[in-house]
């Protein structure tokens, strides 16, 4: 079983940026996810937080329009 470590993942640290370049997979998902939300809110694929200077790793974030 995959250990996941939810205690290190900072939801804030991830707004304000700039959608980042993804694998394939990682777009798939998002149109996936895109697919089963309701109207209004929108799939981005953003950069996560860098740890120890490195890049962060894409992620999915979902964000409702202010419509």
């Amino acid at each position: 079983m995959t250990d996941l470590d939810f205690d290190a993942f900072v939801l804030p640290a991830i707004t304000g940026i700039s959608p980042v370049s993804a694998s394939t997979p990682m777009h798939r998902a998002a149109g996936k996810l895109q697919r089963a939300l309701p109207p209004g809110w929108r799939v981005e694929v953003v950069e996560g937080p860098r740890r120890n200077g490195q890049a962060g790793q894409p992620v999915l974030r979902v964000v409702v329009s202010d419509q």
